[in-house]
């Protein structure tokens, strides 16, 4: 070894001594994070993230703008931290509130099908509107670090459940909900009871009962509001004893159309859900000795095996849900791929139509409940 070697390696174990004692600068105390990173590329937290450990979900561009900012900033990312992230979950969460109602069943794989052509796992979680079972669906994707959320329709009042949301920096997609910071796909419900109390109206109703599901699920408020709006138009008084929510699988339907049909002003027509809720209200047409449309007239929401079996077939509202579950499922892949875009945008509405059968007809008596 050279006679130099020792004073050399005196020589810078004497530099790091002099480095450690120096005082913090600033520019140790101000190092770049991944937050700042985000904030001059004017992208997200996850979009950075994704591209500094590989993601294949990014636009060209995006990964450009994105390692500009780094470049310009010097940022140096924690290596431990990113092997740790850099195992991609390519998973997706989706959160339906009763998956044995047909109309998911048929969203939800057509969406599934999305996901699996681009290389995405689809996990279920059906809460059924309670607030654990949400719970814990959150923590199962925040400890499986999913790429993205599906959210179908569900009960908004459920303020813990949004505020935890909120702590998720994910690419969100809801259908038929509102959830800050998502983007937003809707069936013009509205829209379908609106054309559907019309129609009825048209016919010389002027007692038409409404069935629906609880009022803190969107779908349900849309229908009322379309409900209202027909009324209104038609200057006809709305009466709030023909409007009947109700939770879905809570299986009192039957008595309460029991009840309106007892009463000393029984409607002439009901618009029902068109699942387990359709079922009720004819067993309670029957129980009551009475026929439609006869009797009563019937217009369910929702186009299904028993509205279109029934004897006769039940006029329907109807919209093509496996579309509705694959726009959402290209939406969210497109917001993986390039998060670079407003957390929130306007409504993509898909649209309803009233398909007509044998189950609607005048009122028997046209002097019955009209104004």
């Amino acid at each position: 070894m050279p006679s130099g070697a020792p004073a050399i390696g005196a020589w810078r174990r004497q530099c790091r001594t002099d480095r450690a004692q120096l005082p913090m600068t600033k520019a140790r105390r101000t190092r770049p994070t991944i937050r700042d990173v985000a904030a001059e590329a004017g992208v997200s937290v996850s979009s950075v993230s994704r591209t500094l450990n590989g993601g294949i979900y990014t636009s060209a561009e995006l990964h450009a703008r994105i390692m500009r900012a780094v470049k310009r900033l010097g940022f140096e990312p924690d290596q431990a931290a990113q092997a740790l992230r850099s195992r991609a979950s390519n998973t997706i969460g989706c959160m339906v509130a009763d998956f044995s109602n047909p109309h998911y069943t048929g969203m939800v794989s057509a969406a599934e099908e999305e996901f699996q052509r681009a290389g995405f796992l689809l996990m279920l979680a059906a809460t059924k509107h309670e607030e654990a079972r949400e719970a814990a669906f959150l923590s199962a994707v925040r400890r499986r670090q999913m790429d993205g959320l599906l959210l179908f329709a569900g009960d908004n009042s459920h303020k813990d459940f949004m505020k935890g949301l909120a702590t998720l920096d994910l690419p969100c997609v809801t259908v038929d909900r509102e959830v800050p910071d998502s983007i937003p796909v809707r069936v013009d419900h509205r829209g379908g009871a609106l054309e559907a109390t019309r129609y009825l109206i048209g016919l010389g109703h002027r007692r038409i009962a409404l069935l629906t599901g609880s009022v803190a699920v969107l779908p349900s408020s849309e229908r009322l509001a379309g409900y209202r709006q027909a009324h209104q138009e038609a200057k006809l008084e709305v009466d709030a004893s023909l409007i009947r929510p109700h939770m879905q699988g809570a299986n009192t339907a039957f008595s309460s159309v029991c009840q309106l049909l007892q009463s000393s002003k029984p409607p002439t027509a009901i618009i029902s859900l068109g699942t387990s809720m359709l079922a009720e209200v004819l067993e309670a047409i029957t129980s009551n000795g009475l026929r439609y449309p006869q009797d009563v007239s019937i217009v369910c929401s929702g186009d299904t095996d028993l509205a279109r079996h029934a004897t006769p077939a039940i006029s329907a509202l109807s919209w093509d849900m496996n579309e509705v579950g694959r726009t959402a499922a290209r939406l969210l892949l497109e917001r993986i791929r390039d998060s670079e875009r407003p957390g929130s945008s306007a409504p993509v509405f898909l649209p309803t139509r009233l398909i007509l059968r044998h189950s609607c007809a005048a009122p028997a008596t046209p002097a019955r409940g009209r104004k």
